[in-house]
Protein backbone atom coordinates (compact mmCIF):
# COMPACT_ATOMS: atom_id res chain seq x y z
CA UNK A 1 0.00 0.00 0.00
CA UNK A 2 2.70 2.32 0.89
CA UNK A 3 4.58 1.35 -2.25
CA UNK A 4 1.55 2.17 -4.42
CA UNK A 5 1.24 5.62 -2.90
CA UNK A 6 4.87 6.34 -3.54
CA UNK A 7 4.53 5.42 -7.17
CA UNK A 8 1.46 7.70 -7.54
CA UNK A 9 3.31 10.56 -5.91
CA UNK A 10 6.27 10.04 -8.18
CA UNK A 11 3.96 10.04 -11.22
CA UNK A 12 2.25 13.19 -10.15
CA UNK A 13 5.57 14.88 -9.50
CA UNK A 14 6.79 13.87 -12.95
CA UNK A 15 3.61 15.25 -14.51
CA UNK A 16 4.03 18.49 -12.58
CA UNK A 17 7.59 18.82 -13.79
CA UNK A 18 6.56 18.21 -17.37
CA UNK A 19 3.77 20.75 -17.16
CA UNK A 20 6.20 23.24 -15.72
CA UNK A 21 8.46 22.77 -18.71
CA UNK A 22 5.63 23.40 -21.23
CA UNK A 23 5.58 27.22 -22.21
CA UNK A 24 2.61 29.11 -20.96
CA UNK A 25 0.27 30.00 -23.76
CA UNK A 26 0.11 33.76 -23.91
CA UNK A 27 -3.15 35.41 -24.23
CA UNK A 28 -3.76 36.55 -27.83
CA UNK A 29 -2.61 40.14 -28.40
CA UNK A 30 -5.40 42.65 -28.62
CA UNK A 31 -5.01 44.78 -31.76
CA UNK A 32 -4.63 48.51 -31.00
CA UNK A 33 -7.68 50.68 -31.41
CA UNK A 34 -7.26 53.11 -34.36
CA UNK A 35 -8.33 56.63 -33.62
CA UNK A 36 -9.93 58.22 -36.76
CA UNK A 37 -8.95 61.75 -35.63
CA UNK A 38 -5.31 60.70 -35.26
CA UNK A 39 -5.45 59.17 -38.77
CA UNK A 40 -6.78 62.42 -40.22
CA UNK A 41 -4.07 64.40 -38.44
CA UNK A 42 -1.32 62.14 -39.84
CA UNK A 43 -2.78 62.45 -43.36
CA UNK A 44 -2.94 66.25 -43.08
CA UNK A 45 0.63 66.49 -41.79
CA UNK A 46 1.88 64.18 -44.57
CA UNK A 47 0.09 66.29 -47.19
CA UNK A 48 1.57 69.50 -45.74
CA UNK A 49 5.10 68.05 -45.81
CA UNK A 50 4.59 66.85 -49.39
CA UNK A 51 3.32 70.32 -50.43
CA UNK A 52 6.30 71.99 -48.77
CA UNK A 53 8.76 69.69 -50.52
CA UNK A 54 6.96 70.28 -53.82
CA UNK A 55 7.17 74.05 -53.32
CA UNK A 56 10.89 73.81 -52.54
CA UNK A 57 11.89 71.66 -55.46
CA UNK A 58 9.41 72.90 -58.06
CA UNK A 59 10.43 76.13 -59.87
CA UNK A 60 8.22 79.15 -59.07
CA UNK A 61 5.63 80.09 -61.64
CA UNK A 62 6.14 83.66 -62.84
CA UNK A 63 3.15 85.72 -63.83
CA UNK A 64 3.95 88.26 -66.55
CA UNK A 65 2.01 91.47 -66.35
CA UNK A 66 2.48 93.53 -69.51
CA UNK A 67 3.28 97.19 -68.85
CA UNK A 68 1.69 99.79 -71.09
CA UNK A 69 4.14 101.43 -73.49
CA UNK A 70 5.03 105.01 -72.48
CA UNK A 71 3.06 107.65 -74.27
CA UNK A 72 5.27 110.10 -76.12
CA UNK A 73 4.36 113.69 -75.46
CA UNK A 74 4.89 115.84 -78.52
CA UNK A 75 7.55 118.45 -77.92
CA UNK A 76 6.49 121.93 -78.76
CA UNK A 77 9.04 123.75 -80.88
CA UNK A 78 9.45 127.21 -79.48
CA UNK A 79 10.56 130.10 -81.53
CA UNK A 80 13.71 131.78 -80.22
CA UNK A 81 12.87 134.60 -77.83
CA UNK A 82 14.50 137.85 -78.87
CA UNK A 83 16.87 139.31 -76.29
CA UNK A 84 16.65 143.02 -75.66
CA UNK A 85 19.69 144.85 -74.31
CA UNK A 86 18.98 148.15 -72.64
CA UNK A 87 21.89 150.55 -72.60
CA UNK A 88 21.62 153.15 -69.88
CA UNK A 89 23.48 156.42 -70.22
CA UNK A 90 26.52 156.68 -67.99
CA UNK A 91 28.04 159.68 -66.34
CA UNK A 92 31.05 159.66 -68.66
CA UNK A 93 31.47 160.11 -72.38
CA UNK A 94 34.38 157.92 -73.57
CA UNK A 95 36.34 158.80 -76.67
CA UNK A 96 38.94 157.01 -78.73
CA UNK A 97 42.38 156.47 -77.22
CA UNK A 98 44.53 159.49 -78.04
CA UNK A 99 47.96 159.22 -79.61
CA UNK A 100 50.67 161.45 -78.09
CA UNK A 101 51.39 164.45 -80.31
CA UNK A 102 48.76 163.33 -82.83
CA UNK A 103 47.36 166.85 -83.40
CA UNK A 104 50.76 168.27 -84.36
CA UNK A 105 49.97 171.45 -82.38
CA UNK A 106 52.17 172.58 -79.53
CA UNK A 107 49.22 172.84 -77.10
CA UNK A 108 46.22 170.64 -77.66
CA UNK A 109 43.96 168.23 -75.81
CA UNK A 110 41.21 165.67 -76.23
CA UNK A 111 38.26 165.17 -73.89
CA UNK A 112 38.31 161.52 -72.82
CA UNK A 113 35.31 161.60 -70.43
CA UNK A 114 32.78 164.06 -69.01
CA UNK A 115 30.52 163.96 -65.95
CA UNK A 116 27.67 164.81 -65.96
CA UNK A 117 26.95 164.29 -69.66
CA UNK A 118 25.47 167.10 -71.68
CA UNK A 119 21.71 167.76 -71.33
CA UNK A 120 21.53 166.24 -67.85
CA UNK A 121 18.45 167.51 -65.97
CA UNK A 122 18.76 169.24 -62.57
CA UNK A 123 16.34 170.83 -60.17
CA UNK A 124 16.59 174.53 -59.53
CA UNK A 125 19.50 175.65 -57.33
CA UNK A 126 20.95 172.13 -57.11
CA UNK A 127 24.75 172.15 -56.57
CA UNK A 128 26.91 169.68 -58.49
CA UNK A 129 30.47 169.09 -59.71
CA UNK A 130 31.51 168.88 -63.34
CA UNK A 131 34.57 166.83 -64.26
CA UNK A 132 36.38 166.63 -67.57
CA UNK A 133 39.08 164.03 -68.10
CA UNK A 134 41.42 165.35 -70.77
CA UNK A 135 44.51 163.99 -72.53
CA UNK A 136 47.54 165.95 -73.72
CA UNK A 137 47.76 165.21 -77.46
CA UNK A 138 50.02 168.17 -78.27
CA UNK A 139 53.79 168.23 -78.51
CA UNK A 140 54.39 170.29 -75.33
CA UNK A 141 54.12 169.15 -71.70
CA UNK A 142 51.69 171.01 -69.42
CA UNK A 143 53.48 172.54 -66.49
CA UNK A 144 51.35 172.47 -63.36
CA UNK A 145 53.14 175.52 -61.94
CA UNK A 146 51.99 177.92 -64.67
CA UNK A 147 48.90 176.27 -66.17
CA UNK A 148 45.29 176.84 -65.07
CA UNK A 149 41.76 176.39 -66.46
CA UNK A 150 39.12 179.14 -66.43
CA UNK A 151 35.63 180.14 -67.48
CA UNK A 152 35.56 181.52 -71.04
CA UNK A 153 31.96 182.08 -72.10
CA UNK A 154 28.35 181.05 -71.67
CA UNK A 155 26.17 180.96 -68.60
CA UNK A 156 27.76 181.69 -65.26
CA UNK A 157 26.67 178.60 -63.36
CA UNK A 158 30.06 178.05 -61.71
CA UNK A 159 30.96 178.91 -58.11
CA UNK A 160 34.60 179.79 -58.93
CA UNK A 161 35.86 181.15 -62.24
CA UNK A 162 39.47 179.86 -62.30
CA UNK A 163 41.41 176.83 -60.94
CA UNK A 164 45.05 175.79 -61.01
CA UNK A 165 45.96 172.69 -62.97
CA UNK A 166 46.22 169.90 -60.33
CA UNK A 167 49.59 168.67 -61.64
CA UNK A 168 51.93 168.67 -64.63
CA UNK A 169 50.81 166.51 -67.55
CA UNK A 170 53.35 165.08 -70.03
CA UNK A 171 52.61 164.50 -73.69
CA UNK A 172 50.19 161.57 -73.87
CA UNK A 173 49.22 161.93 -70.17
CA UNK A 174 45.78 162.58 -68.71
CA UNK A 175 44.34 164.75 -65.94
CA UNK A 176 40.91 165.40 -64.38
CA UNK A 177 39.57 168.97 -64.49
CA UNK A 178 36.90 169.58 -61.81
CA UNK A 179 34.62 172.62 -61.45
CA UNK A 180 32.02 173.28 -58.71
CA UNK A 181 28.71 174.48 -60.19
CA UNK A 182 25.10 175.12 -59.25
CA UNK A 183 21.93 174.94 -61.33
CA UNK A 184 20.24 178.34 -61.75
CA UNK A 185 16.97 179.15 -59.98
CA UNK A 186 15.04 179.38 -63.24
CA UNK A 187 14.08 176.48 -65.49
CA UNK A 188 15.79 176.40 -68.87
CA UNK A 189 18.87 175.20 -70.79
CA UNK A 190 22.29 176.49 -69.78
CA UNK A 191 25.73 176.13 -71.38
CA UNK A 192 29.15 176.98 -70.00
CA UNK A 193 32.59 176.82 -71.70
CA UNK A 194 36.03 176.46 -70.09
CA UNK A 195 39.61 176.31 -71.36
CA UNK A 196 43.17 175.58 -70.30
CA UNK A 197 45.63 178.48 -70.21
CA UNK A 198 49.40 178.34 -70.16
CA UNK A 199 50.97 181.82 -70.30
CA UNK A 200 49.34 183.53 -73.27
CA UNK A 201 48.08 180.27 -74.79
CA UNK A 202 44.39 179.39 -74.38
CA UNK A 203 43.53 175.90 -75.63
CA UNK A 204 41.43 172.80 -74.96
CA UNK A 205 37.81 174.03 -74.90
CA UNK A 206 35.47 172.12 -72.51
CA UNK A 207 31.71 172.73 -72.77
CA UNK A 208 28.81 171.59 -70.56
CA UNK A 209 25.06 171.95 -71.23
CA UNK A 210 22.44 171.23 -68.52
CA UNK A 211 18.65 171.41 -68.36
CA UNK A 212 17.06 172.95 -65.28
CA UNK A 213 13.51 171.79 -64.52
Amino acid sequence: MIGRNLRMFALLAAVAVMLACVPTLASPAVPPTLDPLSLNTVIAQTAAVAATQTAVFAPPTLTFTPSPAPTKTPTEVLSPTPTFIFVLPTATVPTSTPTPGESGAKFDCRIVAQSPPNNTAFGVNVPFDTTWRISNIGTQNWNGNNTDYHFVSGDRIHLQGVYDLPRSVPVGGQVDIRVSMQAPGTAGTYTTTWRLRMGKNDFCSMTLTIVVQ
